[in-house]
């Protein structure tokens, strides 16, 4: 007796044919319509708009990686076939087909002759009800970022965001099982038979499962790391231009704050007490501040009015202040809590005897986000930075530090430069992609031909998902003092 929840919603071929037209003309018509819009717009109007574009983008390709992640993970819930001898399949054949043969699961249907009520509970229609729970909140994730906003994230955001990343993972381990497992039986049909293929045909089941497990270890563990402390790190960065009777000068970095669905009040105030426990001579936030309009997150934000430090706090822009929000209102906000912006623009200080020209550019993406008035301007920042003084620079993207140091006449007017961007890749996966996509990824660099430092923060947040990397979030103490 056959126990399936699911035998009451079977649809006829031609009436599931229908409603997949009816879909695809449906998705269709949405993105076209935001196509005509974009073009229609500008401003935050148009931003938001991208923004709301290329989600509806994301998750459109989603539905045939979650079509994929189906298949697989319902075949190991429902369905395994075990290796067959050839005499065992010439007797199959005699049966029955191949397709049918010997068919065992990892969830068992309830025993007819058991319990009633283990009778109505049929636990792989649970494990597919789950899976499709798990998969719908996965899809809706990124729309968080217009719904449920306010102060604290909202638990049923949490949960989405955390899933997309475990989706990402579940994803990722899945497809290298499937190349292992294709690979070799090619290896097997047509080169030579080997025990590789045999033992990942025979548990082929339980390898799916392992990768849906691995990637909710990966997630559980990645929300470990965003709900504990940011770890502060220390760096000693000798300065050639210091004044040996002055004293030394600290720095606290802050980079990727990303305020937004996953990153609220509470987080902030900590990471403000943190930073301020720190005593720094400076406090620098290198951009990514926020993820939204300060009507959403200025809750969450104000946290930041708190920060203090006796050399200012600093403020440079990055690619997200461009993307989710209006940036002239963050600069009102910041303005209004005592924040230097350093809008391509720079600012002379004197700390501990030192003098010091503190100096931030746009980011790298603001061209591209045709802001007016907004777009990396670094002769402009560095401009009235003088060579007797030590010059830092706030540049959000590592690649930015890369222009400088390639160009002589910029290079000569910089003695550190701060970064982020990176968030050290944030998920272990990604981790190969930002070594190949940025100048520099995580940690300090001495560049001997300029003589100048970059150092690169993870960041003490992230974007979205609120999983990351051990050790991943993190607040950068630095040290400047005279060359020995």
């Amino acid at each position: 007796m056959s126990c399936s929840c699911w035998s009451r919603c079977k649809q006829s071929i031609s009436e599931m044919n229908l409603k997949i037209k009816i879909a695809i003309a449906i998705l269709a018509f949405i993105h076209i319509s935001l196509a005509i819009a974009r073009k229609s717009t500008d401003g935050v109007a148009h931003h938001r708009l991208v923004r709301l574009h290329t989600m509806l983008i994301t998750s459109t390709v989603m539905l045939t990686s979650s079509y994929y992640m189906w298949k697989r993970i319902n075949f190991s819930i429902k369905k395994h076939k075990p290796h067959k001898s050839e005499s065992e399949i010439s007797i199959a054949n005699n049966l029955e087909s191949d397709t049918d043969f010997a068919i065992t699961s990892l969830l068992p249907s309830p025993n007819p002759v058991g319990n009633r009520r283990l009778r109505l509970l049929c636990l792989q229609d649970v494990a597919q009800a789950l899976l499709l729970l798990f998969l719908f909140l996965s899809h809706i994730a990124l729309f968080f970022y217009y719904i449920l906003l306010g102060p604290e994230p909202n638990v049923i955001a949490i949960t989405a965001l955390s899933f997309i990343a475990c989706y990402a993972h579940i994803l990722i381990f899945l497809l290298i099982a499937d190349i292992l497992y294709y690979s070799t039986r090619i290896i097997h049909n047509r080169v030579s038979a080997n025990s590789v293929h045999t033992y990942l045909h025979e548990n082929r089941s339980f390898h799916i499962m392992l990768a849906v497990i691995l990637g909710f270890m990966f997630m559980f563990g990645g929300l470990y790391t965003t709900h504990t402390d940011p770890i502060v790190r220390e760096a000693s960065i000798p300065m050639n231009k210091f004044q040996t009777s002055g004293g030394n000068v600290s720095i606290a970095l802050l980079s990727d704050i990303h305020i937004g669905p996953s990153v609220g009040r509470t987080r902030i105030a900590r990471i403000v007490e943190m930073t301020n426990a720190l005593k720094p001579d400076i406090i620098a936030i290198a951009g990514d501040l926020a993820d939204g309009l300060v009507r959403d997150f200025h809750g969450a934000a104000e946290p930041l009015c708190n920060l203090k430090a006796p050399g200012g706090v600093y403020f440079a822009t990055g690619n997200h202040e461009y993307m989710h929000g209006n940036v002239t209102e963050w600069f009102w906000f910041l303005e209004n809590c005592n924040i230097t912006i350093l809008h391509n623009q720079n600012k002379h200080i004197t700390i501990n005897g030192q003098q010091m020209c503190m100096a931030g550019a746009d980011d790298i993406y603001a061209v591209r986000a045709h802001v007016p008035g907004h777009g990396m301007d670094l002769n402009k920042a560095l401009s009235t930075c003088e060579s007797d003084s030590t010059n830092v620079l706030l540049a959000h993207q590592p690649n930015a530090a890369k222009v400088v140091l390639n160009d002589s006449n910029l290079s000569k007017k910089v003695n550190l430069i701060l970064s982020g961007h990176t968030h050290g890749g944030q998920m272990y996966p990604f981790v190969p992609i930002v070594h190949i996509a940025n100048a520099f990824v995580r940690g300090q660099y001495y560049d001997k031909k300029t003589d100048t430092y970059v150092y690169v923060s993870a960041g003490v947040n992230y974007f979205g998902p609120p999983i990351k990397i051990f050790g991943g979030c993190e607040i950068i103490f630095i040290t400047m003092n005279s060359n020995p």
